[in-house]
């Protein structure tokens, strides 16, 4: 007698009979719960105005590579420059084991999101924080960290090849000493915050305007001699502000990314306009102080370095600093040709 069970058909479009998962947050960088970024080293973030910290550029997907690296290196650096621990890494070494993956997991969220007040009640020195944008971090500082001299000490280690380790995944170093709101009025608020210690903000003098234009047209070095010595002597001695108001040329360096609302000329013509240009001098190719202006969609950050360090230290590319160090290993090592003719 024959069967009368029928065999159901497979559903359409699947050979196999079987349903095809989708799989999420898996090998084609797509979305990722936050536990696989927590494991990661770091979650997506933002910048918000009132902090401090320093940019991260890093190698093409490898951002949570990096995160951990670079906050491992600067951990190292705040105990050599500021005789401070992060806090608790001890405890939580030990404490891996024993500790059950959910409570884990809520640890590390909680202390990757931390920010401002939070971060300092749980003594987070630094906070990585990827950007939505490929191959950039923020790293969210705190005191005692003077993001400005602490990249430096970093670069000038990785010059000089003492650097005790080497990144393999971050590039540049860039650091903002404040951040605010990257609008107009928030540009010249953060600007008189962070410039007022080292610029006379009293304004642009009339009839400079060559020295301060939107695109800093290159000083016409006639203008220089013994006139303009003059001027910058009686400035010095009729200021009023702080010692460090002393004569200087400086250039403005601004980058843009994900915002449309302040473009280059602005920030340019905004913050030359707050300074003395009769005490202050536009300099493209020397410049002894260069303003380092960082605009990152709604948060706009701003420092002060060296011009020479600024130069001498490759615009605080780590990677250009060590292949600069190798390289001059490899010439202190050759044997010169004097010595092997003396052989």
């Amino acid at each position: 007698m024959p069967s009368s069970t029928k065999r159901k058909e497979a559903p359409t479009g699947n050979s196999g009979g079987q349903g095809k998962r989708n799989k999420r947050g898996g090998n084609d960088n797509k979305w990722k719960t936050s536990h696989q970024q927590t494991k990661e080293g770091l979650l997506e973030g933002i910048v918000s105005p009132g902090e401090m910290g320093i940019w991260v550029s890093c190698a093409r997907s490898q951002e949570g590579k990096a995160a951990r690296e670079v906050v491992a290196m600067f951990e190292e650096y705040a105990e050599i420059l500021y005789g401070v621990k992060q806090p608790g890494e001890e405890d939580a070494a030990n404490d891996d084991e024993e500790e059950d993956i959910e409570a884990s997991v809520k640890r590390e969220l909680d202390a990757m999101k931390a920010t401002g007040k939070e971060a300092k009640a749980a003594g987070r020195i630094f906070t990585p924080v990827k950007m939505n944008v490929a191959c950039l971090l923020f790293v969210r500082t705190r005191s005692p960290i003077e993001p400005v001299e602490f990249v430096k000490r970093i670069c000038q280690d990785a010059k000089s090849g003492e650097q005790r380790t080497r990144s393999r995944y971050v590039n540049r170093l860039v650091p903002m000493t404040a951040v605010g709101k990257a609008t107009e009025p928030g540009l010249l608020e953060l600007a008189r915050k962070v410039l007022g210690d080292v610029f006379d903000l009293s304004g642009k003098r009339a009839g400079d305007d060559a020295t301060t234009g939107a695109k800093q047209e290159k000083v016409d070095t006639t203008e220089t001699g013994s006139s303009e010595a003059k001027n910058a002597d009686d400035a010095e001695v009729k200021s009023d502000g702080p010692e460090a108001h002393r004569p200087c040329s400086f250039a403005i360096r601004p980058s843009i990314r994900n915002n449309n609302t302040l473009k280059r000329d602005v920030i340019i013509n905004q913050v030359a306009g707050l300074i003395n240009n009769q005490q202050h001098k536009v300099d493209l190719e020397k410049p002894d102080k260069v303003i380092l202006v960082e605009v990152y969609q709604n948060a706009v950050g701003m420092s002060i370095v060296d011009g020479d360090y600024w130069n001498e230290l490759k615009k605080y590319n780590l990677t250009e600093l060590y292949s600069q160090a190798n390289n001059q290993g490899q010439e202190e090592g050759k044997p010169s040709a004097q010595a092997d003719n003396e052989h």
